[in-house]
């Protein structure tokens, strides 16, 4: 079986292969100063490379294929990008390649050079269908390994949180309030309602919000009116109050509402439904002035967990929706929820602020609540558990999903730390 491109970009940056007598195929004597640098970008795969051939060192591009009549297959021999490549590295040489100016390139092969274990390892990764590609072999990774990796990982994670940060900015024109409403909004919301909570926080600024952030009320006749869930509401006192007050407020902001089938209820527990989140949302407003700025001011994840830890009484005390009474329960935030909106919504923002400003204590603050915080519990990090990766903070979590959804599932395991170690071991 041919080896992956990929795996030839990997064994050639790592020089995983017999070094001793290496020749070209045409028999010059070959020294490897310096594999270079891997090319993201179109164009030769390795840049700044340094060999020596004979007793001339060159500088220049490396090209890789797995076979030689690759080279003219992607049109290379007229491109004269490849001009400035000064070795063709292949894993069976079966032909002569030359560059657009008509230069022979010289060429090494490595299938003969490269142990068929690191092959064959590969080749089960890739093939594995299990959990993770390397759920069998995952015991033999050093634990030294697994803790540096977490780090890289949740950086990567932050990094991935943080874009979509940016762009709300650049939408909002720099309003770091208004940015982080709409993120509360969306983490209030988690995975199941984020999209639409966040949404509806788009549709109602708080701008406006703010002009009657004194009357819950009027906070919550805003938010629901906009979420479409007012709509169909017949009967209930409170409820109609409600319509009738957003009536009067779509018509003096010019407001359009939600399509309310953006919703979901199904299969959430009562306490999820995006009725009581949008109700906590609308208190958390009431009560609190400025967040971002409380929130970018605290020092602690206690501080922030304060701010948002609010109750929902009057209506909502025996109520979960619009729809029927229920037993009367002062409904409140869990602290899964609350860390999960720490975890996902107040550290990027930190984390992102401190970038923005060059501070470097608010971003270490943020990494500090990701150790602060307990570890996650859901279906990826039991998993991990399961594999022998028990995590001790939420940093770990974080680093756990970024590795599953990013890495794992995509079989990248070049790019992994963890599958580095394992192909090295036996290189």
């Amino acid at each position: 079986m041919l080896p992956h491109e990929e795996l030839l970009y990997y064994i050639w940056k790592h020089l995983y292969f017999k070094l001793q007598s290496l020749s070209t195929t045409a028999n010059e004597p070959l020294a490897i100063l310096h594999p270079g640098i891997r090319n993201p970008n179109a164009g030769p795969d390795f840049l700044q490379a340094k060999i020596r051939i004979g007793e001339t060192i060159w500088i220049g591009q490396v090209e890789m294929h797995v076979r030689s009549a690759d080279w003219e297959l992607h049109q290379h021999h007229k491109d004269p990008a490849y001009n400035n490549v000064i070795l063709h590295v292949v894993w069976k040489a079966d032909r002569e390649i030359y560059n657009l100016a008509g230069a022979m390139l010289p060429c090494l092969e490595l299938i003969n050079r490269v142990d068929p274990v690191v092959i064959n390892q590969y080749n089960f990764l890739l093939q594995n269908e299990k959990w993770i590609p390397c759920a069998s072999l995952f015991h033999l990774v050093d634990e030294l390994i697994i803790e540096s990796w977490s780090h890289r990982l949740m950086a990567e994670r932050l990094e991935l949180k943080t874009a979509a940060i940016q762009q709300a900015l650049d939408l909002q024109l720099q309003n770091w309030e208004e940015v982080c409403y709409q993120k509360l909004a969306r983490g209030l919301g988690s995975s199941v309602n984020g999209d639409a909570m966040e949404t509806l926080a788009v549709w109602t600024p708080l701008s406006i919000l703010n002009k009657h952030k004194s009357q819950l009320n009027q906070l919550e006749a805003l938010l629901f009116g906009q979420a479409g869930l007012l709509e169909d509401i017949q009967d209930g006192d409170y409820p109609l109050q409600l319509k009738n007050e957003y009536l009067f407020l779509k018509s003096k902001y010019q407001l359009q509402p939600m399509n309310p089938a953006q919703w979901k209820f199904l299969r959430l527990r009562p306490a999820n439904f995006p009725t009581v989140r949008i109700a906590q949302l609308a208190k958390i407003i009431h009560l609190t002035d400025h967040l971002f700025s409380k929130f970018i001011a605290a020092i602690s994840v206690k501080e922030i967990i304060h701010a948002l830890d609010v109750t929902l009484g009057g209506y909502w005390a025996n109520h979960y929706s619009f729809k029927s009474e229920s037993r009367t329960q002062f409904k409140k935030l869990g602290k899964p929820t609350l860390y999960h909106i720490v975890i996902n919504t107040i550290v990027p923002l930190l984390f992102y602020y401190g970038t923005s400003v060059d501070d470097e204590n608010k971003k270490e603050r943020a990494i500090q609540y990701l150790q602060d915080l307990p570890a996650e519990n859901n279906l990826v990090t039991r998993t991990w558990s399961d594999l022998g990766w028990t995590a001790s903070h939420a940093l770990h979590t974080q680093a756990q999903i970024q590795l599953k959804s990013q890495y794992c599932e995509h079989k990248k395991c070049l790019q992994c730390s963890i599958g580095h170690q394992l192909l090295k071991s036996i290189t």
